[in-house]
């Protein structure tokens, strides 16, 4: 269990978050700079919501779903008479048909995390235009024509990702990277803010980069041919602990020393982290968002103000404090930072 000090800093941060968030929606009489004004959604509840999802494909997005579905079947169930969902697992075209879809059925409000932020433009452009607000969860669109969208700032997770590593090499070594999925707003930007933290450091390299999905499998396949191409590798950029796993059993198996390494709080990742006595850098990946999400939604059809931006707060750790965060009573596929009550962990995690 996360120990109480650990808690208490993140409840913190929750509070601060949230204590700026419902400053925003008292204050907003006068639409202050960037709400929005919501009032032509009103309707009396409860309501329908649709989600066009990306899907379950891995341990980060089960967990960004279990933050929906508490939301919707607990906290504010009285709000809801129904969550329906459809996945595209990351297929753009699909996601599309799937908005469509939703919409037929008709929903009241329209939960989106987007495969691509371009080619769901049109779509997203489209359901806006008919009157249906839009949330937009955690990676974004190439448009205005939504009503909120929630997002970690994954350039400030590349940047401390590099500013970490740059420290750590004292300005000086090799380094690899490994990225989530091409084409993905999230992934891309956590890539521009890589590149721009290691600006500050000129003799660091980047001798490869690749995309891998955030799949432990992937990775590993990817660091194999990456330790066979360079001898020497100072450190590993990776953009989650289920890559960073998989490069280290490549490393392992290689019978290579673990150089230092960026991850998340994925308790696989903080097991492993703990048996080998990694230096790691962990930056949480903002699953809870998707609770905030719900949280907005409720504000959108009471026509309250709400922000058209809303940055989640990211949380970082290191060794020393993996004690603060790694639960070996539970399964590898839960994250530590999280927003939902121990009941629903328990469920969805005990091993």
């Amino acid at each position: 269990m996360v120990t109480k000090k650990g808690l208490t800093a993140f409840m913190a941060i929750c509070f601060a978050f949230t204590f700026v968030l419902f400053s925003s929606f008292a204050l907003a009489e006068d639409l202050l700079p960037g709400m929005v004004d919501t009032t032509k959604y009103k309707k009396k509840g409860p309501w329908l919501a649709g989600r066009a999802a990306l899907g379950d494909t891995n341990a980060w997005m089960t967990m960004f779903s279990l933050h929906f579905n508490y939301g919707i079947e607990e906290k504010y169930q009285k709000d809801f008479k129904g969550f329906k969902v459809a996945s595209c697992f990351w297929n753009p075209v699909k996601q599309i048909a799937d908005i469509e879809q939703l919409v037929a059925q008709g929903v009241d409000i329209l939960f989106v995390d987007p495969a691509s932020e371009g080619a769901l433009v049109g779509a997203v452009e489209e359901v806006y235009d008919m009157g249906i607000p839009v949330v937009l969860a955690s990676t974004g669109v190439n448009t205005d024509k939504y009503t909120t969208w929630v997002s970690r700032d994954n350039i400030k997770a590349g940047f401390l990702y590099a500013n970490w590593m740059g420290k750590k090499l004292n300005g000086k070594g090799n380094v690899v990277v490994l990225m989530g999925m091409a084409g993905s707003s999230y992934a891309e930007d956590v890539l521009r803010g890589v590149n721009q933290g290691l600006g500050a450091f000129p003799d660091i390299k980047i001798l490869e980069t690749a995309y891998c999905d955030w799949s432990p499998v992937k990775a590993k396949e990817t660091m194999e041919v990456f330790i066979q191409s360079n001898p020497k590798i100072d450190g590993i950029i990776s953009d989650g602990g289920q890559m960073g796993l998989g490069a280290v059993e490549a490393l392992l198996d290689a019978g290579k020393k673990i150089p230092p390494i960026t991850a998340d709080d994925w308790n696989g990742w903080l097991r492993m982290a703990k048996q080998h006595n990694i230096d790691f850098l962990a930056v949480s990946g903002g699953n809870p968002l998707s609770l905030t999400c719900v949280q907005l939604a409720t504000k959108i059809m009471r026509g309250e103000p709400v922000p058209k931006i809303v940055e989640y707060p990211i949380v970082t750790f290191e060794k020393d404090q993996l004690d603060q965060y790694y639960r070996p009573d539970l399964t590898d596929q839960y994250f530590a930072v999280h927003e939902l009550p121990e009941a629903w962990i328990k469920k969805n995690y005990s091993k």
